[in-house]
């Protein structure tokens, strides 16, 4: 295998498409998202300001902003093709635990993350995993993964975006990357955190309403309906139905419980937690699984896309396609009307969008706050934080950018990579660690870095080296068990970071309970309860807790 040669995607598509229509729809909303960038950077006086939206958004936004960067252009053009390529019981099964996934992050930390924030001023990440264990060392490593796994994670969002700009224009898949790339930097790296929240909501909407438009056309243009879909694909595609949850003659058992790990460590993505910092009354989280679960069920029906092609192919209405990324394209191109397809085409694009803005800026916060400005403690002045991490979001993305052009595999196992990267050090270090007081130093340090070098070796260096693991396991998530085992079985041995030793604002958050407030003496509940005897806490304790 040639390593250097760059995917062609957008050439080898094996469809004609021509679209006017598509070029303006994304042209206005490429001057949108610009519009919004300058606009939010207006209001970029601080690092605050750039990474957390000074702490002021409503649930509603940040509900939908959670939906949106975690639904992505790997969730849409890659699930789609994954499904496509391994059948129904994939889409059933994806469908059923991602909203499992929201219930269980809001759960586990969105309380506790806003009192965090709002205790010790809480930006990033690796600043929730430092406070927990007071080791520079712990730092280091969350900031290292949130970093490479920014990289890992956006380059799949971009391997999408290069497809779906090749659809739009008239280019191949490497020019379409570059002006996806040259838009979502401009109005992410002028805008930083708050352009993102607030385009999100937008993009949000477009994603929602685009799936249900896809649904909709994708099975009204069908020849004899839902029925006849199903027997036309059975008679050529014997297995596309098979549901065995077993792997047998269906979809391997490793794949689904690959599946089922992504979803479970959703609460380790730094996307999810840092918006939970932004949150401007923490009464309100209640609701907020409900309306990103909501939301993120009306965009699967973009995956309905895999059965219909899957048809039209036995069919023979469709050619058969040399890559099932172009799953979603090719539905749209040959189901939906013009302006319709148009129309998707650039939800699409929101998707993409979405996410990659919110991984640029944690992934720029890693090396400017956490690197620079505490972990090498460099003295930067508000302008000089804010300049640095337009610098870093710039950089990162044309890093992962190089990364979406040179990835052998399919999009759906790009993404999955970048979210172990992610999970296998924040989901122990933040969601695990905020819940067990027996989490110590010498667990995250071992289980962290263990499970980050086989991420490494096992979702990249496999993909590289086509080298596969039995049963269909995706390296990533069998790298994040091995992790997890790590840190729990090494935390159970040692005793650092012992709880009584801990940092009063740290134990508070510890002690916060996940549906309801709960609270230490000495403490304010987080659910806005009664004020006591404040006095180990920080002198505004008691105003900056605002239920």
């Amino acid at each position: 295998m040639n390593w250097f040669i760059l995917q062609s995607w957008g050439q080898d598509l094996g469809i004609q498409y021509s679209s006017t229509m598509a070029m303006v729809f994304f042209v206005l909303f490429s001057v949108l998202m610009l519009g919004i960038g300058f606009v939010a950077s207006r209001y970029m006086q601080s690092e605050e300001d750039y990474y957390v939206a000074g702490r002021s958004a409503g649930i509603f936004v940040v509900a939908l902003s959670i939906f949106a960067s975690t639904q992505s252009g790997w969730g849409i053009v890659g699930l789609a093709g994954t499904v496509y390529a391994f059948g129904m019981e994939f889409m059933m099964f994806a469908t059923t635990v991602i909203i499992m996934s929201f219930v269980i992050s809001y759960w586990l930390l969105g309380r506790k993350m806003r009192v965090l924030g709002t205790t010790i001023d809480a930006i990033t990440v690796p600043d929730a995993m430092y406070h927990r264990f007071e080791d520079e060392r712990v730092r280091l490593l969350g900031a290292t993964a949130v970093f490479l796994g920014s990289m890992g994670y956006l380059a799949a969002q971009y391997a999408a975006l290069g497809i779906i700009m090749s659809v739009i224009f008239p280019v191949g898949f490497i020019t379409g990357l570059v002006i996806g790339l040259a838009v979502v930097g401009v109005y992410t790296v002028v805008g930083g955190i708050l352009a993102a929240i607030w385009s999100d909501a937008i993009q949000g909407a477009i994603m929602a309403l685009s799936g249900v438009l896809t649904f909709f056309f994708i099975v009204t243009s069908s020849p004899g309906g839902v029925g006849q879909m199903v027997t036309t694909v059975q008679s050529e595609f014997p297995s596309f139905f098979n549901f065995t949850l077993l792997g047998e003659a269906g979809i391997p058992i490793g794949v689904l419980l690959s599946i089922l790990i992504i979803n479970l460590t959703h609460a380790g993505q730094p996307h999810a937690i840092t918006k939970f910092y932004m949150i401007k009354r923490v009464s309100l989280l209640k609701w907020g699984a409900f309306i990103t679960g909501a939301a993120y069920l009306m965009t699967t029906l973009y995956w309905w896309a895999g059965p219909y092609v899957k048809a039209a192919v036995a069919r023979g209405d469709v050619a058969s396609l040399q890559s099932p990324d172009a799953v979603l394209p090719v539905a749209l191109i040959n189901f939906a009307p013009d302006i319709v397809t148009a129309f998707v085409l650039t939800g699409i694009v929101s998707a993409i969008m979405s996410s990659s803005n919110a991984f640029l800026n944690v992934g720029a916060s890693a090396i400017t706050h956490d690197y620079l400005k505490e972990y090498r403690e460099a003295e930067m002045t508000d302008d000089q934080e804010v300049l640095y991490g337009r610098l870093a979001t710039a950089a990162i993305l044309v890093v992962a950018g190089v990364i979406a052009a040179t990835f052998p595999g399919l999009i759906f196992v790009l993404g999955a990579a970048g979210w172990a990267i992610f999970a296998t050090v924040i989901f122990p270090g933040v969601a695990i660690a905020y819940n067990w007081k027996g989490a110590t130093t010498e667990g995250i340090l071992w289980g962290g870095s263990v499970g980050l070098l086989l991420t490494l070796a096992l979702a990249y260096g496999g993909q590289y080296f086509d080298v596969s693991l039995p049963m269909g396991f995706f390296g990533g998530q069998v790298a994040q068990v091995v992790g997890l085992v790590v840190f729990v079985a090494v935390s159970w041995v040692t005793s650092s970071a012992e709880y009584d030793d801990l940092a009063p604002s740290v134990r508070a958050a510890l002690d916060t309970g996940r549906l309801k407030g709960g609270r230490l003496p000495g403490t304010v509940a987080a659910d806005g309860g009664t004020e006591a005897d404040d006095s180990d806490l920080p002198d505004d304790w008691a105003d900056r807790i605002d239920e």
